[in-house]
């Protein structure tokens, strides 16, 4: 999945991206336990990623840790989280067999938990996906497909449904019974495609196009933001746990960032497509290249109306600066003290330039954002540093997998 080095084309040089790369992943992951380091080794054979500020272990930052690993080429830390969230987070038996507990005790490894978030089964089997092509193992893969399937075919069984909701076909905010809405960030378009490709599976693609007509509803029209959660139509959701769950806050961020690297993909895609046309005078089978075209023209319109949502976000927000990190969809106030820009969404911004198209001026001030931000640190430094991590190595074209 070939992706452009933003950073490099906002002027720095491979030598200062790699610094910066390599600088993060000492701070995160080897740095001092106090104020830098989220991820802690268990025994010989495995680590995890603690979330500081609530001093657990979730599945969305071990998934997240396992991509930086497989992207930065680190196999033996991406072994080691793998392991760990096999054995510790993975439920082996009842109706959650195969979903993988969202929340870990760091005092005695036990799960706080059982149920599952999807959006750390869905960065799970990315991560697996990603890790099979760069350290060619064919055992990830394939334990990436188990994974994809179970989330898209695990019977409904007591209070758990199948993660992937079979009569909407999207994903649930939990396959937990009584969770029947979505999160707008946990629709990953990118990885949908990227299962069907390895799975083989048609549920995939409709549930895709499903995400995509979900997400034109999601997202405001004007603002180009989205909420927390919301209802399948589209609706901003509150919930009693989270009253502020309808508004754009910390899992809100991670939208644009998702139909970033759908866009970059399937620009890609319509690259190659127009080459391999272009050398291909073979028109034996007309009604084939006829829904090849069809296909196409129905992927360049998913890539041009992610590429409009990102511009109207980042130019709403760049037209505010300093911008803040928490308000409502139509960029009217936060109903609590809103928060400055954070470390997290500064990484999500950034890391969705990736599908303007070169020279656009919304690239240089987001993609400077990020570069000269500082690296998240103290109680707080998990969340904003797992997503600047992911940020980096989008604006360095690491995701070129």
């Amino acid at each position: 999945m070939p992706m452009r080095n933003i950073f490099q084309e906002i002027g720095k040089t491979p030598a200062e991206i790699e610094a910066k790369l390599n600088k993060a992943y000492a701070h995160f992951f080897e740095g001092d336990v106090e104020n830098e380091r989220i991820c802690f080794d268990k025994g010989e054979d495995e680590a995890y990623i603690v979330d500081i500020g609530h001093s657990d272990i979730r599945s969305e930052g071990m998934s997240y840790g396992m991509t930086i690993a497989a992207l930065l080429k680190k196999r033996d830390l991406f072994d080691k989280l793998w392991n760990f969230a096999q054995r510790h987070m993975k439920n082996t038996s009842g109706p959650l067999a195969g979903y993988y507990s969202w929340q870990v005790s760091m005092k005695d490894f036990t799960m706080m938990d059982p149920g599952p978030a999807p959006d750390g089964e869905e960065y799970f089997a990315a991560a697996l996906l990603y890790a099979a092509k760069v350290f060619n193992c064919e055992k990830y893969k394939q334990e990436a497909i188990q994974l994809i399937n179970d989330m898209a075919h695990k019977p409904c069984e007591g209070d758990v449904h199948t993660m992937m909701d079979v009569d909407v076909g999207l994903v649930r905010f939990s396959p937990m019974d009584g969770n029947d809405f979505t999160d707008p960030s946990y629709n990953t378009i990118a990885f949908y495609r990227m299962y069907g490709e390895a799975t083989g599976d048609e549920i995939w693609k409709r549930i895709a196009e499903n995400s995509f007509n979900y997400l034109q509803k999601a997202v405001h029209p004007v603002t180009g933001i989205a909420a927390d959660y919301s209802e399948y139509d589209g609706t901003p959701k509150a919930t009693p746990w989270y009253p502020t769950s309808d508004c754009f806050c910390g899992d809100a961020w991670r939208v644009a960032w998702n139909m970033g690297l759908d866009a970059a993909n399937i620009g890609d895609a319509l690259e190659r497509a127009s080459k391999n046309s272009g050398n291909n005078s073979d028109k034996a089978d007309e009604n084939g290249d006829k829904n090849a075209d069809k296909n196409l023209a129905a992927l360049a319109h998913v890539r041009d109306w992610e590429i409009a949502s990102i511009r109207k976000l980042l130019n709403f927000l760049n037209e505010r600066r300093p911008y803040l990190a928490d308000m409502r969809i139509d960029g009217s106030a936060f109903p609590n003290e809103p928060r400055p820009a954070t470390g997290g969404l500064i990484a999500m911004n950034g890391a969705a330039t990736v599908a303007l198209p070169a020279g656009d001026p919304l690239i240089k001030p987001f993609a400077e954002d990020l570069w000269n931000m500082e690296m998240p640190s103290g109680t707080w430094r998990y969340y904003d540093g797992t997503l600047y991590m992911l940020g980096l190595l989008a604006c360095s074209g690491k995701f070129n997998v």
